[in-house]
């Protein structure tokens, strides 16, 4: 019995815009889900369905993703791109999405991280090697990290000096 090519695209239509309809996903994750029940010319068509209607855009999903993962989840930058590597994002579109984070951003948010969880261990030596410890594997840059301890203790010494 021949198989109808036209209707597994259509199911694949069909598949492909009920998986978008419970979370964006990146074009990796799409065709990775698509294949699991079409062979992957088919899948692979019906990724650039949903593309061409404006279904599916990585560079938007890579800007919304890296804001949930750095803003939300307070993940360092180093953190943020290997979860999106994990997603089947492109290295071009991951660092396109990053860049809107520079340097002085990341610090506040480790600052406030710090602020909310680890001040009271800013007192001895063990307690900010705990602190780097944690922050570092969030992702942060030790460099970040530094100058956000070094912020967060000169607070705490202004305050106690008042």
């Amino acid at each position: 019995m021949p198989v109808n090519k036209s209707n597994d695209f259509d199911k694949a239509k069909t598949r492909a815009l009920k998986i978008l309809s419970y979370r964006d996903h990146s074009g990796g994750e799409l065709l990775q889900k698509l294949s699991k029940h079409f062979d992957e010319k088919t899948s692979e068509k019906a990724l650039a369905w949903v593309r061409e209607i404006g279904y599916q855009n990585d560079k938007k999903y890579a800007e919304k993703l890296a804001a949930v993962l750095i803003e939300s989840k307070h993940y360092g930058v180093r953190r943020a791109r290997w979860e999106m590597k994990q997603k089947g994002l492109s290295e071009d579109i991951i660092e396109t999405a990053l860049e809107a984070y520079n340097n002085d951003e990341i610090v506040g948010i480790i600052t406030g991280i710090i602020e909310r969880k680890y001040a009271d261990f800013l007192d001895d030596r063990p307690g900010v090697k705990k602190t780097v410890d944690a922050l570092m594997r969030r992702g942060y840059d030790y460099s970040d990290i530094k100058t956000a301890v070094s912020r967060v203790k000169e607070d705490m010494e202004f305050e106690y000096n008042e």
